[in-house]
Order: structure tokens, then C-alpha cells, then sequence
């Protein structure tokens, strides 16, 4: 097995148990007849415990033995940053609000992680960002967190 992904699993698996610890702690899961914001990331947090823990399990099962090389060892940064930015976006979006601190994590994303150009970036980051406020605001009428300069 792996061992790259025998550490996914395990994290998937622990991911899953904080998303559950958080929703019941932070958000409250309030029942089936009336749910409360905690219920739906729950139930979520419970499916990535159960198949993290699946996923090593069938890795333990079989026995197909393969050796890491020099190219899968370099890829372990993409999806280590690809969780700092999105931890970071998470955090900015209450605190910056939702158009600059997207359009930020567009940008950055398309620079680090996808090592995209400047002009693609940026038509990709505004497009992009004014799209989902869109579909947020107008179509789903979803409230977003307020620009930090806008009040």
C-alpha cells in the first residue's frame, strides 16, 4: 500500500471526526423534525469518518505493494497549501467579506496551486467571484458577510 495514501485516509478519517466534534459542539445539531446548523455538517462530518476509515481498510486488505517515486514525493505540497488557503479563505471571509476575500483566494489559488497566468488569473478570480455572489445573493438569497470597507 501507499503510504501517501494510507496518511490520506487517516486524514480523512480525522477531518471527519472534527467536522462532527465542531457541528456538535459549535453548532448544535437540534433534531430530525427541527435541524439546527449543526445537523447537516454532522451528518457529512459522520460520511468522511466511515469512508476514511473504509478507504484504509480495503488499503490494508490488499496487498499490492508499490514504491513512492521522486515525483509523488514533491506532490504532498499542492494539497498541504491547497488547505492553508482554504482554511485561510475561510477565516478572511468573516472578517474581510465575501467579494475581496473570494476574489483573493481565486487569485491566489490560480497562482499557487494551478501556476496559472496573470491575464487567465485574473479574468478567471473576477468572473469567477462575481459569479457566485450572483448565485448567492440573487438566485439563492443566501445573506453574505459584509465588506469590511462597505460599513
Amino acid at each position: 500500500m501507499k503510504k501517501s495514501e494510507r496518511i490520506a485516509a487517516i486524514i480523512t478519517s480525522l477531518g471527519g471526526v472534527w467536522i462532527m466534534y465542531y457541528a456538535w459542539h459549535t453548532l448544535k445539531l437540534g433534531s430530525i423534525h427541527i435541524p439546527d446548523a449543526g445537523l447537516l455538517p454532522f451528518l457529512c462530518g459522520v460520511g468522511l469518518a466511515v469512508l476514511g476509515v473504509a478507504w484504509l481498510l480495503i488499503l490494508q486488505w490488499t496487498k499490492e505493494q508499490t514504491h513512492e517515486g521522486p515525483a509523488e514525493k514533491r506532490l504532498w505540497h499542492r494539497p498541504l497549501l491547497s488547505l492553508v488557503l482554504m482554511v485561510l479563505y475561510g477565516w478572511a471571509m468573516e472578517s474581510v467579506g465575501y467579494i475581496t476575500s473570494t476574489l483573493i483566494f481565486v487569485i491566489a489559488w490560480q497562482k499557487i496551486i494551478e501556476h496559472e497566468k496573470w491575464l487567465k488569473t485574473m479574468i478567471i478570480a473576477v468572473l469567477g467571484t462575481f459569479a457566485m455572489y450572483a448565485l448567492f445573493v440573487y438566485l439563492l438569497k443566501v445573506p453574505i458577510p459584509p465588506e469590511f470597507f462597505a460599513g
